[in-house]
């Protein structure tokens, strides 16, 4: 028998050791079989996100390259003058309305000074800025290299990363700056890739240092093991494309298969091993335990003497977020708010002692947050433990303190208040004031509430009074517009008060007595006499203006108001009546800037007017200005001011006829100026005719003449004459005495008479003329005469101006051109000395000159003459060195309306 005991056993050890045995031979096979599967698939992963990154690679090179051409290709475009500026806006936006990738082109000069942008609306470029910092250093590496180059990546202040390229612009060698191209880095991953790419993968662009400059997608579910790097060249500078497998939605981790054949295996076994040493330990007696302790709305928990939890109920994770698995070993002190610890700690030295207790404290939440715990606590000091209770009053806590900020807040609101409060019963003696009434009336909270009247705050004078508002008051009879009243302060200083009466209301709705809010009106009363009789002084000050003054509905026409002025011009009747039907000067409704009719209140204050008209009946000159704004009732109205400038018309004529005698004097002083150059002009055609009058008679005496050579010789002689004449015929129309005829007259002609005045003197100081006119330009509305006077006086100062300038920079340029829809320009172009900023001041001042012997009074009446035609004359400093006169004429359209507005 003791010899087949072991023999008897043994079988029972294999029994149960073979499904343990299987278990493990079963997982290991399985996790082997997954590991080589999973290896597979990720050898096959990577070969694809390594081709797919090459592809995407590829394509944005492609596309970059592409964009190089297109930049290249402006940029010669530019160098030989093909583009102007808006051939460049058509190319550039065109190009990156194809190009998404791109956020700007701009045409930068060799002064590193932004020329033109694309597109017109962009806020990163503007024409007119100067690089900075790296642009500078890429322009540089640029201008050093002939070639384009790449700008490191910067963000902008907007926050996008932008990748700029620049391409030089040569002419003949000479750097003319470069054309810029912005990337936005955001767009050229999101652009340059194709929808799939972004579904597929995470694209970063990032710089040498591993800074991310953009990804196609914020996504951070990717496998940081399927990942792949490229550098991206262009544009260099150390850029890479980093792309990343995403892991999809629907896809399981590659440890799961592991973990869950671990897992499954590890409770296989441990199954096993509960069924065979604890399936019925104590099992019914733990049921029954369990089911109180774990269906406890409260936190029921056993804690040692230490303060370490040993066993808590799941109501820690639904009160306080807490796992109750996790909670065993860790002490309870460190979950207590820190502003509750030493309190806590005094009440674990008492059960320490064996005394059961109970206490508030605040907890800490597995969210970081807080909540307020009541805690009750009996000690078992055989067992070496404590069993607590706790009951979660944050509800509570939270009601308790929002009841005490609300009585604070009501309490500060109150007492911030500048508007006094008193509070009566029904019986009119004080419940309550506020401190602003206090600090009105003078007398504390304590000296006022139970007072009944007479109160201390009633004026000697309006006792009576007061008590008889006292007692309309008590009756429930006081105005809802409530009364006013004259007080007494404390120390005997009187003011006035309004009183706003309402009925004191309890919670259960019945009335306990009245409440009275009570404000100050000493100052407005002040201001509101002050301002009546600002308005009585304004009316005075209407009246007493020569200006004639009036305020029209702008919808009925009505008159509302007009001073004394207008109503002694069109009768003191004219309030109530309408403008029109007392024969107001009013402009016609389109010489308005804006209908008033169609206005509202929220489009004024608007200017309708400004210009200058004559009355039908009187004939007489008025300078009228109307503008629309708000009359005091909230409708629209015009507001009009006619000031009679008759007397200055008149004087205007008659400095205007003393200007057309010193045109006619400054002509004549140019005549005399040219007599010289004149006289050897018209030498040239009288010799000539000399000379061909005299071959002919020889000729003819000889007896050896043919007709066709006669003929020959004297029509040379009728060209030379015809010259002659017309010298003579323009000189005379030049000085001749004439009336201003405004008509419509080809700028082209005036220009070229002008030009052939000029030619004598330009020919003899060495100095080319050239006449840049714009073809097909439109008739303008001008006085022949004055305007070659103009032309001829600025040409003039131009050629004196270049007296001094190297020979092969003396070329003075005339031109014409358009200027907007109804005006044309002219302007003389000189490369002379230039006009200082003090003499540009004093320029059209009369009798101020730069020449040694001029009169001052030349550019005093060109600018003259061209108000005259309604235009202007402006001087600009020439970019080239020099000076630029312009000025503008009328077309024949634009003037085929009269108008006298300013």
């Amino acid at each position: 028998m003791p010899e087949s005991a072991p023999v008897r056993r043994s079988p029972a050890r294999w029994y149960w050791a073979a499904p343990y045995v299987a278990v493990v031979f079963f997982a290991l096979s399985m996790l082997a079989l997954v590991w080589l599967l999973q290896q597979r698939e990720i050898e096959a992963e990577r070969g694809a996100i390594v081709r797919d990154l090459q592809w995407a690679e590829q394509t944005m090179r492609r596309q970059m390259l592409s964009t190089e051409e297109f930049l290249g290709q402006l940029g010669r475009d530019l160098a030989a003058e093909f583009i102007d500026h808006d051939d460049f806006q058509l190319r550039a936006n065109q190009y990156i309305a194809n190009n998404g990738e791109l956020a700007n082109i701009a045409w930068v000069g060799a002064d590193e000074i932004v020329r033109w942008t694309a597109p017109f609306d962009t806020t990163d470029w503007l024409s007119g800025d100067a690089l900075a910092g790296e642009q500078i250093r890429a322009l540089e590496r640029a201008r050093s290299s002939g070639r384009l180059a790449y700008g490191d990546a910067y963000r902008s202040a907007r926050g996008d990363t932008a990748l700029e390229v620049y391409t030089p612009v040569l002419r003949g060698g000479e750097f003319l700056g470069v054309i810029v191209g912005a990337y936005s880095v955001e767009r050229i991953v999101r652009y340059l890739v194709p929808s799939w790419f972004a579904d597929k993968y995470r694209l970063v662009l990032h710089k040498p240092g591993g800074e991310v400059l953009a990804a196609n997608s914020t996504l951070q579910s990717v496998d940081e093991s399927l990942s792949f790097e490229l550098a991206l060249d262009p544009p260099g500078n150390g850029l890479a494309l980093r792309a990343t497998a995403v892991r999809s939605r629907g896809e399981l981790p590659h440890a799961l298969p592991s973990v869950l054949i671990i897992g499954l295996s590890v409770l296989v076994l441990w199954s096993l091993w509960s069924l065979r040493s604890h399936v019925l330990r104590r099992v019914q007696v733990e049921k029954e335990r369990d089911r109180l302790f774990n269906l406890s709305l409260d936190i029921l928990c056993v804690v040692g003497l230490d303060g370490r939890f040993r066993r808590c109920n799941p109501a820690f994770e639904r009160i306080l977020g807490h796992a109750p698995d996790e909670l065993p070993g860790q002490a309870l002190i460190d979950f207590v708010h820190a502003d509750e610890v030493g309190s806590t700690l005094e009440q674990m030295r008492r059960l320490g002692a064996g005394e059961a207790v109970k206490f508030e404290n605040r907890c800490r939440c597995a969210d970081g947050g807080y909540k307020w715990l009541v805690w009750s606590i009996n000690p078992v000091r055989e067992e070496q433990l404590v069993y607590a209770v706790a009951h979660d009053i944050t509800g509570r806590k939270a009601a308790e303190e929002a009841l005490r900020a609300e009585s604070t807040f009501r309490k500060a609101m109150e007492d911030s208040m500048l508007t006094g409060l008193r509070a009566i019963d029904l019986s009119g003696r004080i419940i309550y004031v506020n401190s602003a009434f206090c600090r009105m009336v003078g007398w504390d909270e304590a000296e006022l509430v139970g007072l009944s009247a007479p109160f201390p705050y009633w004026a000697e004078e309006t006792r009576a009074q007061s008590e008889r508002k006292l007692a309309m008051t008590l009756a429930g009879q006081a105005p809802a517009s409530g009364f006013e009243m004259r007080i007494q302060r404390k120390n005997g200083e009187r003011f006035d008060a309004r009183f706003y009466l309402s009925p004191l209301i309890d919670v259960s709705g019945r009335q306990t007595g009245w409440m009275a809010s009570i404000t100050d009106i000493t100052e407005p009363k002040r201001v509101r006499a002050a301002l009546e009789a600002a308005h009585e002084r304004f009316e005075a000050v209407l009246d007493g203006l020569d200006a004639a003054v009036f305020v029209a509905d702008a919808r009925t026409d009505e008159i509302l108001f007009a001073n004394r002025a207008f109503k002694h011009i069109h009768g003191f009747d004219t309030v109530g009546r309408t403008v029109r039907g007392v024969a107001v000067p009013q402009p016609e409704r389109g010489d308005y800037r804006v209908d008033p009719r169609g206005l509202e209140p929220a489009d004024v204050p608007r200017e309708l007017f400004d210009g200058e008209l004559q009355h039908p009946l009187s004939g007489r000159w008025y300078h009228v200005r109307e503008q629309a704004t708000r009359w005091v009732d909230g409708r629209v109205v015009r507001m009009g001011i006619a000031t009679d400038i008759t007397e200055r018309k008149q004087t205007a004529e008659v400095s205007r006829q003393q200007e057309e005698r010193l045109q006619r004097t400054a002509r004549l002083i140019t005549m005399g100026e040219m007599a010289s150059t004149l006289a050897h002009e018209l030498n040239q055609p009288l010799s000539a005719i000399a000379n061909y009058c005299a071959g002919c008679v020889t000729r003819m005496q000889s007896g050896k003449w043919k007709p066709e050579e006669v003929l020959s010789a004297m029509q040379k002689a009728s060209f030379q004459a015809d010259r002659a004449g017309k010298i003579i015929r323009r000189v005379r129309d030049f000085v001749k005495k004439s009336e201003p005829r405004r008509r419509a007259l080809a700028l082209a002609e005036i220009l070229d008479d002008a030009l052939g005045f000029a030619e004598i003197e330009a020919h003899r100081t060495g100095i080319r003329l050239v006449a840049e006119i714009e073809p097909e330009l439109p008739l303008v509305f001008a006085d022949r005469i004055m305007i070659e006077q103009v032309v001829l006086n600025l040409i003039r100062n131009g050629l004196d101006a270049m007296a001094e300038t190297l020979p092969e920079q003396r070329v003075l340029r005339v031109r014409a051109r358009s200027f907007g829809k109804g005006a044309v320009e002219v302007a003389v172009i000189d490369r002379g000395h230039g006009i200082s900023e003090e003499g540009r001041k004093r320029l059209f001042t009369a009798f101020y000159t730069t020449k040694t012997e001029g009169m001052g009074m030349g550019l005093n009446i060109c600018r003259s003459i061209i108000e005259f035609h309604d235009g202007r004359l402006i001087v600009d400093e020439n970019p080239e060195g020099g000076t630029i006169f312009s000025f503008t004429l009328p077309t024949e359209s634009a003037s085929e309306r009269p108008a006298h507005s300013v």
